[in-house]
Formats: structure tokens, C-alpha cells, sequence
């Protein structure tokens, strides 16, 4: 298989918000969907273990990541553009689908999408 057929089965897993509200349909569904939102600028270890837990809750998985203009984290970042990024995260197999939030908060995607759960990382808590 060559490189480009290889990237383009990535690639397929890549929405627009659109497309993935017409892809999971309204609910209630016959699969349950799950979506996770970070940066992912460089996956780590971590944000591996937090990807396999969320798939392990639902039947999709669904991970939206923060677009480059709301990256405020620390400067030169992001590292990884996310184009690139969210082909990374398409590489995983866990991840049924990617989507590449515009907005500074998912808050507005998770509204939109409506998943059927949402899981964040370990470090967040109701007081921080």
C-alpha cells in the first residue's frame, strides 16, 4: 500500500462537525458515542491511556481537538499544526472519528453533537 492510500484511510476518519452530526445521527442511536478535547499536540503516554478508557465506555469515539488559533498554552505553541494533528490522532486505532473545534471551549460541539458521554483527563476536577 502506498503512502498516500495509507494516509487517505487517516484522512477518512477527519469531519467537519457537519459531517459527523449527519454520520452518529440524532439521538438516542444504536451506538453510543463518546468524545474527548484537547490540544494533542504531542500525544504522549497519557493522552494514549486517556483515548484506549474513553473507547472502552462507548462504541465511537469521537476526538475533537483544539484548532491552532485557540492554543494559548505557552508560547511557539502548537508544536504539531493540526491538520497534523488531528491525522495523528485518525492514526490511532481507538479513534473512530476526528474533528477539529473552531470554538475556544468544546462546549459548543458537545451541544451540537450531542455525544452520549464526554471524558476528560484525569487532572480536571469539579474545584480546578
Amino acid at each position: 500500500m502506498s503512502f498516500s492510500a495509507v494516509e487517505s484511510e487517516y484522512r477518512r476518519k477527519i469531519k467537519t462537525r457537519e459531517e459527523l452530526r449527519e454520520r452518529l445521527g440524532p439521538r438516542p442511536r444504536k451506538q453510543s458515542v463518546i468524545m474527548c478535547h484537547g490540544t494533542f499536540d504531542l500525544v504522549h503516554p497519557g493522552h494514549v491511556r486517556h483515548l484506549m478508557y474513553a473507547k472502552s465506555k462507548a462504541d465511537l469515539l469521537v476526538a475533537s481537538l483544539t484548532s491552532d488559533a485557540h492554543i494559548a498554552k505557552a508560547n511557539f505553541r502548537p508544536f504539531v499544526p493540526q491538520d497534523l494533528r488531528a491525522m495523528n490522532l485518525a492514526a490511532l486505532e481507538m479513534v473512530d472519528y476526528v474533528i477539529i473545534d473552531e470554538q475556544p471551549t468544546p462546549i459548543d460541539n458537545i451541544r451540537y453533537l450531542q455525544p452520549d458521554y464526554f471524558a476528560k483527563g484525569y487532572e480536571y476536577h469539579k474545584d480546578g
